[in-house]
């Protein structure tokens, strides 16, 4: 694998980043996932503001969030990727020893890497996933992606006990979002999503705001309101998005069936627009005009 570090492209086993680095030692930095189908990005646009806004908020100089797009382009050719997934990483960087305060000029360690994902045709049913509820007990800047992951790691360890594999998270009774997702509920028969800028607020998930216009276009009932656990635990139908996940529909939570225990009506809808919203984006002929390719035996 080739990798992006500092400024070169290397092999990933000769990418080396120095033990006094803010990110290894303060968990100090921030980071963005990137999906790509056919070469083309899925929210570039959404994934530089975004970028842009966690390095203002952590006070991170030195990198232009504007080059991202050039360093996936790059990454993406020396791999020979087309369906891709690139992982994106920006630390304070390295100082001469472990102080709390960082020194001023620092020049922040720039890393990223690309991995192997599915194509857009794997999309066109939802993958299902059971969760269970956990208590928020993170920080409150959770509109950073920050790469000090241990509060939304500690739910998982503590869930997959249970055979669940992602916890969705309440805070003073009120859902936040997913330990790596944002969370959409059907509600009175519309698909409910927390809203980013709560208190304290979440991450504005890329994909979320994909579903949410895929929605508002085919006409699919969508609200952007508070949601109660009680909502939660009374929704006829529960569904997270993520950049790397995509859209998954929930079957159980707590061991509890979710409605019919199945991929429901609202979500094979919402899973259908968003689809072709993403196809749209990245230059593929709509669904009616595209035909499947043969499958061949083996």
């Amino acid at each position: 694998m080739i990798v992006w570090l500092n400024g070169r492209l290397v092999k990933s086993e000769d990418a080396k980043i120095s033990v006094f680095d803010r990110g290894f030692l303060f968990g100090d930095g921030i980071y963005e996932v990137i999906r790509f189908f056919n070469e083309r990005p899925i929210g570039m646009d959404l994934h530089i503001a975004r970028l842009a806004r966690s390095l203002a908020l952590t006070h991170i100089d030195g990198f232009d969030a504007a080059q991202f797009a050039e360093i996936c382009r790059v990454l993406l050719k020396e791999n020979d990727l087309s369906n891709a997934a690139i992982y994106f990483q920006v630390s304070r960087g390295a100082a001469a020893t472990r102080t709390h305060m960082p020194p001023k000029g620092m020049q922040p360690t720039v890393f990223a890497c690309a991995s192997v994902c599915g194509g857009i045709e794997d999309l066109e049913t939802p993958t299902t996933c059971a969760c269970a509820v956990a208590k928020d007990l993170r920080w409150q800047h959770c509109q950073i992606k920050s790469t000090a992951l241990l509060g939304n790691l500690l739910p998982m360890f503590d869930i997959a006990e249970m055979g669940a594999e992602e916890a969705i998270l309440i805070r003073d009774g009120f859902v936040s979002e997913g330990t790596s997702t944002n969370v959409f509920a059907v509600v009175q028969g519309r698909l409910v999503t927390p809203p980013v800028e709560s208190d304290p607020p979440i991450l504005n998930g890329v994909m979320r705001t994909r579903l949410l216009e895929a929605c508002a276009q085919s006409g699919i009932p969508c609200a952007v309101t508070p949601m109660t656990e009680a909502q939660l635990r009374g929704a006829s139908e529960i569904v997270l998005t993520a950049s790397r996940r995509m859209f998954s529909s929930v079957t159980s939570l707590d061991g509890t069936p979710v409605g019919c225990g199945s991929i429901g009506p609202i979500a094979r809808r919402a899973n259908n627009a968003l689809v072709e919203r993403l196809r749209a984006e990245c230059g593929y002929a709509p669904r009616d005009a595209w035909v499947a390719p043969p499958i061949l035996a083996s």
